[in-house]
């Protein structure tokens, strides 16, 4: 029936079929899919089908007299439309509107002056035709090329077999403003809130609650954080990623009361916002994280079983004076201690004040006082040979000792320094710390002092200068070069390393020794082998975790360690924390290690006390 118009099509004549959007029914369709494949994206594109919007659309002959379609459209006041099938295969559509206003006419004649006519004469024979499966965002492009006489006509929707149906312009038009203002504040991946939507609420539910003359329910935000995600990604591949996410979606919204806004923050990164009552305590805001925690933990069939993970919660409360971006950071801390502790855990924070001392972002801005103010301090952390036990070197780590809050964790401040710009002064502080306190120590102990000491790099330091930054300190402490071992960041990609490429061969031929930190955790560290001149290599804590119970982790500290002999690299196994782990270690010839079960990180005096000991 519509061979006609595929041969004309075929032929590059001009027919209304737009190979790159109109569709056409009937069992041709797969033809024009075959020989012209551009016209196959706009289904293939589609997440939301123009199908679920039309309505079945009546099929009449070209031949049919007027008469008999005006009584039609007369006796049916709900059809908008109908669509013409032509003698040669076209086929074409014919509005309401415009039909009974020829059947009017100018004074009142249409109809008898039609009354001899087949609506072949009348009908618009370039209609706009779409298969189902395109999408409203595509439906709605096509409308705005249509003619400006034609634009709001109903559009035919074929399902690529026998059924007709159609949509209005404006249905279309309403539909997709509808969704495209669901985008403005939803995730595109998982469908939840997105970041942007859930801090307008949070800032919302903030002013409610700080109301002086009414003040509403106390605000409660659960930031929930996938454990070992990044390792996830880098084993299988983001679109394994991608269905971890979207399963965790599901999950959490189904876990979700009906009050609670559930969000995805980016990443791995999730957050729930919700109200509790001023009198409510502990219990009930761990209730709400467990409640999470619980739901990230259930096993999904579409998660591949070695994809599968857990997640660690945090849950902060705010106190009389709710402020948003004090309780998001609370939260955000509070998950990273639940991380810390080994994950899949839930820690609460109540009565999260603005401007109080424990609110985290005036900690991040205080670093630079902190230094200025002498309140940093290093601890150190022995890294040992596995043969005989002897330290070999020690990794600088800094604390806080806040006047007000104690001592502070990495986890406390870090995050904020490096959003805030701080950690190359933060980084020339270490720096110059641990160089003057191991000459301080060498002179103390002699040969009994540790070899060297590891200070880490962090990323934004790789932006800067910072060679001459460790050639100045090296001098003004006396330090041989050869005494210091950078180690840089798994974070760091390839492009920063490239642009601190020569700064790094500076440092290495003066002496100084280049360690890669957190081998195997990113998918980049292995290509660093390949682009820098390094000393050493350190195995990620997470495999060395979980190598006697996992054999994939056995694998990947045995591949590393194999790779780093290869490359003849000092190996290091990080956070060794089990007499069963070190002897495994050693089993597959790691040389050097350091953990809780070798060593704590210690205050200087105790390291010192400790190695004049013996």
């Amino acid at each position: 029936m519509l061979a006609t118009l595929i041969e004309r099509a075929a032929r590059g004549d001009t027919v209304e079929l737009n190979l790159t959007g109109d569709r056409v029914i009937g069992r041709w369709a797969h033809i024009i899919r075959r020989r012209f494949p551009a016209a196959e994206t706009l289904s293939e594109q589609a997440r939301d089908d123009i199908a679920s919007l039309a309505s079945t659309l009546r099929l009449v002959p070209a031949d049919t007299p007027c008469p008999v379609l005006d009584e039609l459209f007369r006796g049916r006041p709900g059809l908008t439309s109908v669509a013409v099938e032509g003698p040669d295969g076209r086929l074409g559509l014919i509005m309401r509107e415009r039909f009974l206003l020829v059947m009017s006419g100018a004074f009142g004649y249409g109809r008898p002056l039609s009354s001899r006519q087949t609506v072949a004469e009348i009908t618009d024979w370039h209609p706009l035709v779409l298969l189902a499966g395109t999408s409203v965002l595509t439906a709605a492009q096509r409308l705005r090329t249509r003619p400006r006489e034609a634009r709001y006509d109903d559009v035919i929707v074929s399902d690529g077999d026998t059924r007709l149906s159609s949509v209005s312009a404006a249905l279309l038009l309403d539909t997709l403003t509808e969704r495209l203002s669901a985008k403005v504040i939803r995730d595109e991946l998982t469908g939840l809130a997105n970041r942007a939507h859930f801090l307008e609420q949070l800032e919302a539910a903030c002013i409610d609650a700080s109301d002086p003359d009414q003040p509403g329910p106390r605000v409660v935000v659960a930031f929930i954080d996938l454990d070992h995600m990044k390792k996830i990604n880098d084993s299988f591949g983001h679109h394994v990623g991608d269905v971890v996410l979207t399963s965790l979606a599901a999950r959490l919204a189904a876990v979700a009361k009906e009050d609670e806004l559930v969000a995805r923050l980016g990443g791995d990164e999730f957050a729930v916002l919700t109200r509790l009552p001023e009198e409510a305590g502990e219990h009930e805001a761990k209730e709400i994280g467990d409640r999470y925690r619980a739901a990230a933990a259930e096993t999904d069939p579409a998660v591949p079983p070695a994809a599968r993970t857990k997640a660690s919660v945090g849950v902060a409360t705010s106190g009389a004076q709710a402020d948003a971006e004090t309780v998001l950071s609370a939260a955000d801390m509070a998950m990273y201690r639940a991380k810390q502790a080994g994950g899949d855990d839930v820690v609460t924070v109540l009565g999260v004040d603005a401007g109080l001392p424990g609110d985290v972002e005036q900690v991040d801005r205080s670093v630079r006082q902190a230094i200025a103010g002498d309140e940093l301090r290093l601890v150190y952390q022995p890294i040992v040979r596995i043969q005989d036990r002897s330290v070999v070197s020690v990794e600088a780590l800094v604390r806080w000792e806040h006047p007000r809050l104690g001592r502070l964790s990495p986890d406390r401040f870090l995050p904020g320094a490096e959003r805030t710009g701080q950690m190359p002064a933060l980084d020339r502080w270490v720096l110059r710390t641990a160089c003057a306190d191991l000459v301080a120590l060498t002179e103390r102990l002699g040969d009994a002092a540790p070899p060297s000491v590891n200070v880490n790099v962090s990323t934004r330091t790789l932006t800067t200068p910072f060679d001459e930054t460790v050639l100045d300190v090296l001098a003004e402490t006396g330090l041989p070069p050869d005494r210091l071992r950078l180690e840089l960041p798994e974070t760091a990609d390839l492009t920063l390393l490239g642009g601190a490429h020569a700064r790094l061969e500076r440092l290495r031929e003066a002496g100084v020794h280049l360690t890669l930190d957190d081998m195997g955790a990113g998918s980049t560290t292995l290509r660093h082998l390949s682009t820098l001149t390094v000393h050493g290599m350190k195995i990620d804590q997470v495999f060395v975790a979980g190598m006697l119970e996992n054999p994939r982790d056995h694998t990947v500290v045995k591949l590393l360690t194999d790779l780093g002999h290869g490359l003849q690299l000092r190996v290091t196994a990080e956070g060794v924390e089990t007499a069963a782990q070190l002897e495994a270690l050693a089993a597959l010839g790691v040389e050097h290690a350091q953990g809780w079960h070798l060593g704590r990180p210690a205050p200087l005096e105790d390291l010192a006390a400790a190695l004049a000991a013996g």
